[in-house]
């Protein structure tokens, strides 16, 4: 789907935090974009303001050569998933 959220609780398992995604304004672009774009997979529509940054950044360091602020470069990339691999099955084991 599109939407998601995430929730923070204190020690009593009182929610102190709720976010939501897409927000309102998000909620309207979505609709704009899938009236544009209809048979685009409609997860992309949430994110489309992030991926703008992200293809400017890099677009940016294309032609600059200046760090693409906030993205990951390949190395970075490589370490995670790493970190992934190394963590998925401490956390299999815990979930047991």
């Amino acid at each position: 789907g599109t939407d998601s959220y995430a929730t923070v609780t204190d020690a009593n398992g009182e929610e102190v935090f709720r976010y939501w995604m897409p927000d309102e304004e998000d909620k309207k672009t979505v609709q704009e974009l899938q009236e544009k774009y209809p048979t685009a997979m409609p997860y992309f529509f949430t994110q489309d303001p992030d991926y703008v940054t992200v293809k400017e950044r890099v677009a940016k360091n294309t032609v600059t050569g200046e760090e693409a602020e906030g993205v990951a470069t390949i190395a970075i990339a490589v370490e995670t998933l790493r970190v992934a691999e190394y963590l998925t099955p401490v956390l299999m084991e815990q979930l047991k």
